[in-house]
């Protein structure tokens, strides 16, 4: 799970405060908190609806990829809520969430893996099908046809 520190670290304050400073206050809020950990929670839903069909969850471990991708969900979900203008650096975001996506769709698909300790590799299909039951038809049964 990512936290409201990780995104502190992962953007500069006035960057933060523009995203979720709705009352104007110049600081951080616990309403522009409780913004914040909103998103960031949808973000890591979203993470894990791509994970959960390949790896068991919770990881054992984040990954940094992981965690910058999750980030850059989270500031996308934030941007939205104050709307993305085109033709500005709000395209950056959408752009970043795109390239998040898709790399947790690349990771769903197989074509890329997650840096994880081996007992929580990705799960290998269990063996072919198994079938039981009475054989119906036989050579021998069916020998007059």
């Amino acid at each position: 799970m990512i936290t409201l520190e990780d995104l502190r670290h992962a953007l500069p304050l006035d960057t933060l405060l523009y995203l979720v400073d709705e009352e104007g206050a110049g600081v951080l809020t616990p309403e522009g908190e409780a913004r914040a950990q909103a998103a960031l929670r949808e973000a890591w839903g979203e993470v894990e609806s791509y994970l959960a069909q390949r790896y068991a969850l919770p990881l054992p471990a984040l990954p940094e990829v992981l965690r910058a991708k999750a980030l850059d969900i989270a500031v996308y979900r934030l941007a939205l809520r104050r709307g993305i203008r085109p033709g500005t650096a709000d395209e950056i975001l959408l752009q970043r969430y795109r390239d998040a996506v898709a790399f947790l769709k690349d990771v769903a698909l197989g074509k890329a893996s997650l840096p994880l300790p081996p007992a929580s590799a990705p799960a290998q299909p269990k063996g072919g099908a198994k079938v039981q039951g009475k054989r119906v038809f036989s050579r021998e049964s069916l020998e007059d046809f």
